[in-house]
């Protein structure tokens, strides 16, 4: 059943214009709220926590890094980084390639908002 305080953030789309709003929401929910929350990255979004393209959003990184601190678990699509010809080791540390049975354990468990 699914529990209102827990959230899943699924964020869809890579815009650099708009790709730190899934990120600091979280942040400041976590910050302010102590809400529960984990984040699922599919389709081309996966890139946003490349290791090099992190390194050029510095605003990104310290967001994802202070949610992984915090330990807000940050997933990336399986078949997302297999269709991309991505391995584990091209996304920023603590970022984890999740898989069907991670994905539905959370969408069966949580909220969902997609951004």
């Amino acid at each position: 059943m699914e529990d209102n305080s827990k959230f899943l953030m699924v964020l869809e789309h890579h815009n650099p214009q708009f790709d730190e709003l899934p990120f600091s929401t979280a942040r400041s929910w976590v910050e302010d709220g102590g809400v529960d929350v984990a984040m699922w990255l599919l389709y081309d979004s996966i890139h946003i926590v490349r290791r090099e393209e992190i390194e050029k959003t510095p605003e990104i990184k310290e967001l994802v890094d202070f949610l992984l601190q915090k330990g807000v678990p940050i997933y990336v699509c399986g078949f997302c980084t297999r269709a991309c010809e991505l391995t584990a080791n091209h996304y920023y540390p603590g970022i984890v390639v999740g898989n069907r049975k991670i994905y539905f354990s959370l969408v069966s468990q949580r909220r969902l908002l997609y951004y």
